[in-house]
């Protein structure tokens, strides 16, 4: 993945691209990723393993990845993440970015880098390290919106 192999930008329909373009769709996904759910799918393998601090071990495969998106999107409707830097190296891609949302009704940031690992060019998985992993259970914790939007979270309701 240096400067010449290029990506899957869309499963669906095989279309090929750089690295840089992958993480541009990227962004322009999490500007609205509410709305934009099956462009972030389509970035990723149909055997996606998605793990994270905050969500249970590890989704693997499009239909898990799809509910537990759905429910994050649920319990925090206005989340929304930015990229500050990225960098890529052989079949791995460093994104560090800033998420935003709502949390026990006062607004919220907390950074992350995902690190996506690609074979023959698909994002295969995605694993998210959190600064603080602990920083979005507090502040829900405080409040009875914010324990709400956690069983939400936690029931996909």
């Amino acid at each position: 993945m240096g400067g010449t192999e290029t990506v899957v930008l869309d499963v669906r329909t095989g279309e090929r691209g750089s690295v840089a373009e992958w993480v541009q769709v990227f962004d322009e996904v999490w500007e609205a990723p509410r709305g934009r759910l099956e462009r972030l799918l389509a970035l990723l393998s149909e055997d996606i393993v998605l793990k994270a601090p905050t969500r249970p071990p590890v989704s693997r495969g499009k239909a898990a990845g799809r509910r537990a998106f759905q429910r994050a999107f649920e319990a925090f409707p206005d989340l929304t993440a930015k990229s500050k830097r990225w960098a890529a190296s052989g079949d791995v891609l460093f994104i560090e970015l800033t998420f935003t949302a709502t949390v026990g009704g006062m607004p919220l940031s907390w950074d992350s880098v995902d690190r996506f690992l690609f074979k023959d060019g698909q994002a295969v998985e995605r694993i998210a390290f959190f600064q603080d992993s602990g920083v979005v259970l507090r502040r829900a914790r405080r409040s009875l919106g914010g324990w709400m939007q956690l069983l939400r979270l936690a029931a996909g309701r």
